[in-house]
């Protein structure tokens, strides 16, 4: 084979060939020394030009061509292909413009840098990358929502809508977010309780073990066993589990009516001690000073990580990545050993088939992992625009999705261990002790852990490890917002490129996030955050996903995208990429925007249904969001000469009057007379688009 290779290159080329070659040679001229620097040392990749490509100076073997000479150019005495042809004829009307600017200087050696790259950071190395997009998509919701999911829609059986989901949603969104942050290099809170249960878990007995009278109601019924009741007559037995009366009211954890169900210390504790919730949206009730001050301490960490951008993340990601394993690990071990453990896994773990049938269970295991994996909300674009050009993107999108969705499966493990303790204490099913939602995690966990011995060391453990979940996601989510403006000031030149530039806005902007977390620090602040994390994050992420996929493969199109993606990990992408990314998930989306608006149910929290004009609210913040996506790409259109071409195409043809000579002179003239430019302003014409675009440009 080699023998042959060999042989063929002494043959001379056809036409189709020689010019690919030279396409190939000239496109390696122009951005290869770039690259080659650029993976030399450890930072982002430099964009070059469009004009670059013909504008620089090609060695061949014979020559030196410069592109201000006169055409033909060739590179190795053949002739340029179509691409590099195109390049260069493109380039030689801008040659003298761009001669004159330094910034475009290509013989000095002075590739162009797009403002908004210059200065730009990057990670300290792959590891720190592969750990922080861990961390990023492995969060609170991996511990509570699929786990809730699993046993709500048949148990083991709703593996296989979610691994098939992550197949034809989950892959091609993620990796396709990773190759076009990382080709382009530029840019698009729950942790505060975890910090307020792990300033309360350090005591000699957890203050959500017993109802305390301070926050107690009148359905409070805490565990007693036998030996512990100072008096029998006072303790309502379930199957050998005594609950102490301390209330008022007849109550039974078996009832399905909500006033007569007894509750739980810890979900007491949750409700009115540490939310203090109120009974409805409209009652907002006191500010929380409590939770003000955990959301301030979460944001001074959130800031102190952040301050000097992703170096100081990546460090962070050693930890926030790896810490939750070792802790869920800890935990599954301990759980392992209760009694009841075995009922609740093979709860978890037990199919039913039948509920695959339910367009319902499809449709949350696509939602489940699409937003599992926190795609389509600038996050993974940001991470991955601080990658060094060349990084292989494709193996981090598969390993880091494959990860994401096994770290589910198995804090669902640890999950229903101890669900399944709890319910053979209480002498209940587990399905009538799970919940979702923040529920699982802040009421129905922290309620097993007193069941534990030395349960104050598992509670701090514990939400250290629930605490560090949420911060891994935040430190992510904020970056994601600071990298999209910081780039955007930066390309207007309204910020510099300074660290000093950069403390100040980071510290600014982490600022005003407090702020706005201050509104939901009153008794009414989580029917607030239940009703935005509905709007945000159901159609508006939904709708950017089919927008982005529309846009890179049918505008941009796919063809180029393809051609990038070789660029950098050294191969075009397979044939199962390409039918996911143009058409089997594109159709899988609008199937679930079109299910989700048909089926769409009202906003509730618990039992709690949100009235009209909230439900209104929710929508209406939703189309907001949507709305900036049309909105923005109408502006950039009309301020980029889209309003001039319009304008120009209103107009009538050239051969639009009357057909006979004698009266379309008069009309003619009248044009003449009524318009200082005469008939060309009136009739459409190339060359008054032109004028009119040439105008429009001088003006800015």
């Amino acid at each position: 084979m080699a023998e042959k290779d060999r042989n063929d290159g002494d043959k001379p080329r056809n036409a189709s060939n020689s010019a690919d070659t030279a396409d190939e040679k000239l496109l390696k001229n122009s951005r290869g020394s770039a690259e080659e620097a650029t993976d030399e040392s450890d930072g982002p990749a430099t964009p070059v030009h469009p004009g670059y490509v013909a504008g620089a100076i090609y060695q061949s073997d014979e020559k030196v061509y410069n592109p201000e000479e006169t055409q033909p150019f060739a590179v190795a005495n053949q002739e340029l292909g179509p691409v590099a042809a195109a390049a260069a004829a493109a380039a030689m009307a801008t040659s003298n413009s761009n001669a004159a600017d330094p910034q475009w200087n290509v013989e000095a050696g002075n590739l162009p840098v797009d403002a908004a790259q210059q200065g730009r950071a990057a990670w300290g190395g792959k590891v720190e990358f592969f750990l922080t997009a861990i961390g990023y998509a492995v969060g609170l919701g991996n511990v509570w929502r699929f786990p809730y999911l699993c046993y709500k829609n048949g148990g083991g059986a709703f593996l296989l809508p979610y691994c098939l989901m992550l197949a034809l949603v989950g892959l091609p969104c993620f990796f396709l977010e990773l190759s076009f942050g990382q080709f382009a290099s530029l840019g698009p809170l729950t942790i505060w309780r975890c910090l307020f249960y792990l300033v309360h878990s350090f005591q000699a007995r957890l203050p959500w073990e017993s109802c305390d009278e301070s926050w107690r109601s009148g359905l409070c019924r805490e565990y007693r066993s036998p030996g512990e009741s100072e008096n029998a007559t006072e303790a309502i037995s379930y199957g050998g589990a005594y609950w102490n009366f301390t209330g008022e009211l007849e109550c039974s954890f078996n009832s399905t009516n909500v006033s007569t169900k007894c509750r739980a210390p810890s979900e007491e504790f949750y409700e009115r001690y540490v939310l203090r919730l109120t009974s409805s949206i409209e009652d907002y009730g006191d500010f929380n000073w409590r939770l003000a001050i955990a959301l301030f301490i979460a944001w001074i960490v959130v800031t102190l990580v952040l301050i000097k951008g992703i170096q100081s993340l990546g460090k962070v990601s050693y930890f926030t990545a790896i810490f939750p394993y070792l802790m869920l690990t800890a935990m599954l071990i301990r759980g392992a050993t209760l009694p009841g453990a075995l009922q609740g896994v093979l709860f978890y773990v037990k199919p039913k088939w039948g509920r695959l049938l339910d367009y319902k269970v499809w449709m949350e295991a696509a939602t489940q992992i699409f937003f599992s994996l926190s795609c389509c909300n600038g996050g993974l674009i940001a991470m991955s625009s601080y990658n060094k050009f060349r990084n292989n993107c494709q193996r981090d999108a598969v390993i880091v999705a494959l990860i994401n969705c096994a770290t589910s499966v198995f804090a669902g493990f640890v999950i229903f261990c101890n669900l399944g303790f709890m319910a053979h204490k209480k002498n209940v099913r587990v399905e009538d002790v799970a919940k979702g939602g923040p529920g699982l995690a802040f009421v129905v966990y922290p309620e097993a852990l007193t069941h534990m011995p030395l349960s104050p060391l598992w509670a701090v453990l514990f939400f250290i490890m629930m605490a560090t979940l949420g911060f891994g996601s935040q430190f992510s989510i904020t970056e994601t917002v600071l990298c999209a403006f910081q780039d955007e000031l930066r390309a207007m030149g309204v910020m510099g490129a300074s660290k000093k530039h950069a403390v100040i806005y980071r510290v600014i902007v982490c600022s005003f996030l407090f702020l706005l977390g201050l509104t939901m620090c009153f008794g009414g602040g989580m029917y607030l955050l239940n009703l935005v994390d509905n709007a945000v994050s159901t159609f508006p992420l939904l709708v950017c996903c089919i927008v982005e996929l529309v846009v890179l493969m049918y505008i941009y199109p796919y063809k180029q995208l393809a051609e990038d993606i070789r660029l950098m990990v050294g191969g075009k992408p397979n044939i199962y990429w390409r039918a996911t990314w143009v058409v089997i998930t594109p159709l899988v989306m609008v199937i679930l925007i079109i299910l989700m608006a048909v089926f769409n149910e009202p906003i509730t929290y618990g039992t709690y249904k949100y009235s009209p004009p909230f439900q209104l609210l929710c929508v209406l913040i939703g189309l907001f969001i949507i709305a900036w996506i049309p909105a923005l790409a109408i502006y950039r259109y009309c301020r980029e000469g889209g309003w001039i071409l319009l304008r120009e195409f209103l107009k009538p043809v050239e051969d639009w009057g009357p057909a006979k000579p004698k009266h379309r002179s008069q009309f003619l003239d009248k044009l003449a007379q009524e318009s200082t430019e005469g008939p060309a302003a009136f009739f459409q014409s190339k060359l008054s688009i032109a004028a009119e675009m040439q105008r429009a440009a001088s003006k800015e």
